[in-house]
């Protein structure tokens, strides 16, 4: 099984380089970015399903990150981008995860890896720690509903539910009573 993990060293006292000028030739430019021109314009990028989780679950910069499933690497990629302490992303959901303050799972597509997902969060999240997954596919309400009760039994309650055109996006804590340490 292969995973990669990164952590983010504190810079201490080092200043960080400014931004390089902006060219302002007109026309397109070597390197554009490939999305829209109307975004572009904005200085925007597309927002990813990776992103979207990991504002639902509040992460930040003192955060640990662990990304599980099949979008894990790009999702690990947004967790740099917003400055998390750490992250590490696996393809399956390890046995023996290290702690972090944040699981996410942008993927699921089977109840088997939504239980997989539970169980992997349920080690790796301390009291208070934040689960966001995104069930898509077929038969996501069944799914969520077997998810659903497996998280609930581990001591995890339900923060948000949303309905979305790509698929059902669960956010839940760990109740501080739901862990023995």
């Amino acid at each position: 099984m292969a995973h990669l993990a990164i952590l983010m060293p504190e810079p201490a006292g080092i200043a960080l380089p400014l931004p390089a000028a902006k060219a302002t030739a007109k026309g397109p430019t070597r390197g554009a970015p490939p999305w829209p021109p109307s975004l572009r314009a904005l200085d925007a990028a597309p927002r990813r399903a990776g992103a979207e989780l990991l504002d639902a679950a509040g992460a930040g910069r003192e955060d640990r990150v662990l990304c599980l499933g099949e979008a894990g690497a790009e999702t690990l990629c947004d967790v740099l981008n917003r400055g998390c302490r750490g992250g590490s992303a696996f393809r399956q959901p390890p046995a023996h995860p290290d702690p972090v303050e944040v699981v996410v799972a942008p993927a699921i597509r089977s109840e088997e890896a939504g239980r997989a997902v539970a169980d992997c969060a349920r080690r790796a999240l301390p009291s208070g720690g934040r689960l966001a997954l995104r069930l898509i596919g077929g038969g996501t309400a069944a799914i969520a509903r077997s998810v659903a009760a497996r998280l609930r039994a581990y001591g995890f309650e339900r923060v948000r539910l949303c309905g979305q055109a790509e698929g059902v996006l669960l956010v839940y804590r760990l109740s501080a009573a739901g862990k023995e340490r």
